[in-house]
């Protein structure tokens, strides 16, 4: 794995835990991570690189992977946000809020 992936990885895990603790500053520092990762990775065309890892062992990076990826051609982005969306709890909700916001034409990057 590359070290914008290990990167993304580690700041989706950190987001996923500040969020579980209630810590909306330790998750916004991380948001801004995983944006600008995201971002680089646009920028170079290389944002097929986060399908990758939509079957990580830690859900909050494939909801984060899934999330960002919805607008790519042939990815299986809904399919791994339709089975977190099964999750109780904070993550099942994220998934099921950004399926949501993305079929409302909402998500566009």
């Amino acid at each position: 794995m590359n070290s914008e992936l290990e990167r993304f990885v580690a700041a989706c895990v950190a987001r996923g835990e500040a969020e579980e603790e209630g810590n909306s500053e330790k998750a916004t520092v991380q948001y801004k991570i995983i944006d600008s990762i995201c971002s680089k990775l646009k920028e170079a065309n290389r944002l097929e690189e986060l399908q990758s890892l939509y079957d990580h062992e830690d859900l909050y990076v494939r909801l984060w992977a899934a999330g960002l990826t919805l607008e790519l051609p042939n990815s299986r982005a809904e399919e791994v946000l339709i089975m977190l969306s099964s999750f109780r709890g904070l993550l099942g909700f994220s998934a099921e809020m950004t399926l949501s916001e993305w079929r409302k034409g909402n998500l566009k990057r």
